[in-house]
């Protein structure tokens, strides 16, 4: 046994949501994942290796995960580790079996219905869930404390803060002291070295240091692995240390003889022995290495050595006064270098998961709080560090469970908001007029106005239908994070998105930006992945009439499966309770010949609503992709389209397919 007190290798990170199951859309996978549950149970009620494996294969069925049976992972444990999560937010219990938050959380998954705070009552769910969710040692709530940050940088929180200081913020003091440092720097990365300077860890390693060079020193080769050991952790064990052992002899070799060597001697060792190793002091990018030892991301025969090895020698590490220091430094440069590493890592999976409660707002690289929240959570700031984490038997019981209001989880969140309001319009006076929601809805009718304006603009939406068929998912990816930042759903849901947007300006502004929001986005304004059944995926209103907009990327056969019932249930369902003035327009990646046909019939054959209703005929438009290219690059009067799209309506034409191919297409391409 080590007579040295060992660090242990707990990263000592938030990790909101988990590393072998990196969701690219955690909001649409969770609630995959609870109805199939919900099917298990039917006929399991076990949670045994061999119920696992059996409900992997369900997973399997319903094509949510592709769990392997042949992986040197056991399927078991595969479905443990991809269901991990939703059992840690307290969607189900850890035998997985649905909680009341977990049929809570199916249950407002249905629809798009948003409560007083304007939010959908499905991300207020997850608000409430991560609202109790608290992180192993840890001994602040991780959601509170990032709020609190929020606040105390004004409603402006840098990214980088977000990703390399708060998520390993484990106390409150640690917590202000990170905030103190952070806006006297402004440079996370030596907020977290000065994190990782004064932290517990390095105060227990001064004493293992100490304790051993009161009767060994370097030399002693066998006793100092025994102490290097105990104070570089590492998840996978002591046979993974052995490289960064060996990294720490190069280095105090350098250390040892760098009032000896020439600046030839020490570029020639730099380039020979240490250029290369940031894989050995568990650094997953070479720059975290290469800047925190030599001030630059690449070591060549044009680098400026002189400037490089004056850096080197100025570290904390190659300027150690003695060996004890030097052990000291060696630890603090790999548990700095460590952790940036592991907020890298975890930033992704922190970042979709807060986005579920559509409280945040990521913009410019900062965070905030939506503007209601902001006003909610600031006039409690005092309190949002005063919760105490609780024993895990409570703990337990609390998360899966189902409260109605914030306010049901701690009492400084019972909000009257009567009193919210009036807060809110001491600087927006609109408030009393509106009301709270109306209110929270004009703003985000502004903002998304913004985005269509600077971000979804016409150009760059045909940009995007340039890339959405044929399909090429990375390309539109990448385009909406340069311009914009990472977009996590599906992109038929951006499709049916984009092409409201497309309306917009088709329609020179004449849509109100506001039907757009009614399809269900984030707090970024971007587009949830599911469309609540029942209803079309997009309705905008010009004037009098009303378009549906009904978009598919999927064709052949499958597209007249999919399409042919729902487009004219939905446009028949509209057209007897909202409008008799509507058309819908179908678009689609490519149109199926067979689906044409069903659809065109509709303005021939009534459509049999219920026994009492029905509705006699029925104008259904489509258009693919390249149509809807042509239309932003060409309609520039919205009178003269519509006159257009009456003229292909009322054609006598009753083939569909011929109808599209000898009618629309030649004038919309």
């Amino acid at each position: 046994m080590s007579e040295y007190k060992k660090i242990t290798a707990n990263s000592g990170l938030i990790s909101l949501g988990n590393t072998g199951a990196r969701l690219s859309d955690p909001r649409a996978t969770y609630v995959k994942i609870l109805n199939a549950l919900v099917e298990f149970r039917k006929q399991n009620k076990n949670w045994e290796t061999e119920d696992q494996a059996d409900f992997g294969k369900l997973l399997g069925e319903f094509e949510i995960f592709d769990i392997k049976t042949d992986n040197k992972v056991s399927s078991d444990k595969d479905v443990r580790v991809k269901t991990g999560f939703i059992s840690q937010l307290g969607f189900t219990t850890d035998e997985r079996i649905i909680t009341n938050a977990g049929i809570e959380l199916l249950t407002n998954s249905l629809n798009f219905e948003t409560n007083e705070f304007d939010i959908s009552k499905e991300s207020f769910t997850y608000l409430k869930q991560f609202l109790k969710y608290q992180q192993n040692d840890f001994e602040i709530f991780p959601l509170l404390s990032l709020i609190y940050a929020i606040i105390e940088f004004d409603n402006e929180l840098p990214i980088d803060f977000v990703t390399y200081v708060w998520s390993g913020s484990q106390t409150k003091k640690e917590l202000i002291d990170n905030i103190k440092n952070y806006k006297k720097h402004s440079d996370y990365k030596e907020t977290v070295y000065q994190s990782a300077l004064n932290s517990e860890n390095t105060k227990i390693v001064a004493k293992n240091a100490t304790h051993f060079f009161a009767t060994h020193d370097i030399a002693d080769k066998k006793e100092l692995k025994e102490l290097l050991y105990a104070i570089l952790p590492h998840g996978k064990g002591n046979t993974f240390k052995d490289k960064t052992i060996t990294l720490f002899h190069d280095i105090y070799s350098y250390w040892l003889n760098k009032e000896i060597w020439n600046e030839t001697k020490k570029r020639k060792f730099i380039q020979d022995k240490l250029k290369s190793r940031h894989k050995d002091i568990s650094s997953k990018k070479p720059s975290y290495y290469l800047e925190s030892l030599f001030d630059t991301t690449a070591l060549n025969n044009s680098s400026d050595w002189k400037k490089i090895i004056n850096f080197f020698e100025n570290t904390s590490l190659i300027s150690s006064e003695d060996e004890e220091s030097f052990v000291v430094n060696f630890h603090i440069l790999y548990m700095f270098i460590k952790k940036l590493s592991l907020c890298e890592e975890y930033r992704d999976l922190n970042t979709r998961h807060l986005k579920l409660l559509d409280i945040f707002v990521f913009e410019y690289g900062k965070l905030k709080l939506d503007l209601v929240f902001w006003y909610l959570f600031k006039s409690v700031k005092d309190d949002l560090l005063k919760a105490k984490p609780l024993p895990q038997n409570e703990y337990r019981i609390k998360l899966e469970a189902s409260q109605s209001n914030i306010g049901d989880i701690y009492d400084f969140l019972k909000i009257n908001v009567t009193e919210l309001s009036k807060q809110i319009a001491t600087d927006f006076p609109e408030v009393k007029n509106l009301g709270l929601q109306n209110f929270a809805l004009k703003k985000k009718e502004e903002r998304l106005l913004e985005l269509v304006n600077t971000v979804f603009t016409k150009e760059n939406i045909i940009k995007i239908f340039e890339n959405i068929y044929p399909r090429k998912d990375d390309q539109i990816r990448k385009l909406i994070k340069e311009w914009y930042q990472d977009y996590e759903a599906t992109i038929p849901a951006l499709f049916e998105y984009l092409l409201g947007i497309s309306f917009y300006w088709l329609s020179e502004k004449q849509v109100r930006i506001s039907d757009i929001l009614n399809s269900g986005l984030d707090a970024n304004l971007l587009p949830k992945t599911h469309t609540a059944g029942g209803q079309a995926d997009i309705v905008v209103r010009c004037q009098d009439k009303d378009y549906l907009i009904e978009a598919t990327l999927s064709d052949n056969d499958g597209q007249r499966k999919m399409e042919a019932e729902p487009v004219p249930r939905h446009l028949a369902k509209h057209i007897l309770e909202v409008n008799p003035n509507s058309l819908a327009l179908f678009v689609a990646g490519q149109l199926d010949r067979n689906n044409l046909v069903v659809l065109r019939n509709y303005k021939y054959s009534p459509w049999y609503y219920s026994d009492e209703d029905s509705v006699e005929t029925m104008n259904i438009l489509p258009l693919s992709v390249s149509n809807m290219i042509y239309l932003l690059k060409h309609e520039t009067d919205f009178n003269k389209l519509e006159n257009k799209f009456e003229t292909v309506l009322n054609s006598e034409t009753k083939d569909g397919f011929k109808w599209y191919t000898n009618e629309i297409n030649p004038i919309f391409s």
